[in-house]
């Protein structure tokens, strides 16, 4: 019998000159080279779980795999291919790193807005938006609402009121003039 090597019978994996297949080469290649397959990952990555991934997902990706092309040395083809992973891997870390860190110190960053003072302040501004609509005619404090509070176009507004988009706009204009002074905190009565 002649010493020919294929992977998993697929023809790609014989050498060139070869006739007959014979299966397990790869599967053997792994379990011979094995600790040198996760070495070299793991020289990439960092990590030996993650080495142990990569060639976990190589064995597998060659075991998918259906080369038209002689493989001459298997040994080399299987650490190349750990080798790519392993560097995809990297680069797909470093990728995920800058991304996500940018996330990850922001949640670390104290929350300006959720202090006591800011808490009371937000609910002393609503509570006088609130009181300083109420002041408001019925019509105009109505279409205020429809607009900020149910999201209606003025369109919408007007239809429902009856009244010309025109009109529902100045009532807007009023609305907004009214509440401007107590938000941006000119007005004597704001907190």
């Amino acid at each position: 019998m002649s010493e020919q090597l294929s992977y998993a019978g697929y023809p790609g994996w014989m050498p060139a000159g070869t006739d007959a297949p014979e299966d397990g080469v790869v599967g053997q290649v792994f379990v011979t080279h094995r600790r040198a397959l996760v070495g070299l990952a793991m020289r990439i990555l960092g990590c030996p779980c993650r080495a142990e991934d990569v060639v976990q997902d190589a064995y597998i990706k060659l075991c998918d795999a259906r080369s038209p092309c002689p493989v001459r040395h298997p040994a080399s083809y299987v650490m190349q291919v750990v080798r790519n992973l392993a560097l995809d891997g990297y680069r797909r870390q470093q990728i995920e790193n800058r991304v996500f860190t940018v996330e990850e110190e922001a949640i670390d960053m104290p929350d300006r807005g959720a202090s006591p003072e800011a808490q009371v302040t937000a609910r002393q501004m609503i509570g006088g938006m609130l009181d300083r609509l109420k002041t408001l005619p019925e019509r105009t404090r109505t279409v205020f609402e429809m607009y900020y509070f149910q999201d209606c176009t003025q369109r919408e507004i007007a239809q429902s009121l009856g009244v010309s988009t025109t009109l529902v706009n100045f009532m807007m204009q009023d609305a907004r003039q009214a509440l401007t002074p107590w938000i941006s905190g000119t007005d004597d009565e704001a907190v």
